[in-house]
């Protein structure tokens, strides 16, 4: 729950950058430690899987309207890869939905180091001003999601916690 309201008090803070580098390492904290937690005292339930997922996709959505409104740049400059990553990620949500009556979101390796390349690579780009390493992180978007498009393709059973196609 926390990281789905700082995720939106982001917005309010995005033009103060020590609050918002601030509040946006504290999400990326609770992001990291709640699954540890969970794992570690036995806690993990579907329950906590889905509000994990959830606050991602929050903080995700989040982050890229933060990117649209202060640095549209870095979106107009790395558009198609953008729009590729979507749309394998919507591709999934729809044959997830249909082969499994509900929308499923996979914690596999590649969806996290995505995901902790997305944590490190907006404060650089807000520090910097640059962004010459987005096309590397939105390709190892891309791997990732075509990963979990095939698992939801390819698996009769679903397991949200498969660490990879390999596995």
């Amino acid at each position: 729950f926390s990281r789905i309201i700082i995720s939106f008090v982001l917005l309010t803070v995005m033009d103060s950058t020590p609050i918002f580098l601030s509040l946006f390492l504290i999400a990326g904290i609770s992001d990291v430690a709640d699954g540890y937690i969970a794992r570690r005292f036995n806690w993990v339930t579907a329950a906590g899987a889905k509000l994990d997922s959830i606050a991602d996709i929050v903080f995700h959505l989040v982050i890229f309207i933060i990117l649209y409104i202060k640095y549209r740049w870095v979106l107009e400059e790395n558009a198609l890869f953008f729009f590729v990553v979507l749309g394998i990620k919507l591709l999934s949500v729809i044959v997830s939905r249909i082969k499994f009556r509900k929308i499923v979101f996979l914690h596999t390796f590649a969806n996290k180091a995505t995901g902790l390349i997305v944590f490190f690579a907006v404060p650089i780009i807000m520090v910097t001003m640059n962004n010459s390493f987005i096309p590397v992180l939105l390709g190892i978007a891309v791997i990732a999601a075509l990963e979990e498009l095939i698992i939801i393709i390819t698996e009769d059973k679903i397991d949200l916690n498969r660490k990879s196609l390999f596995f």
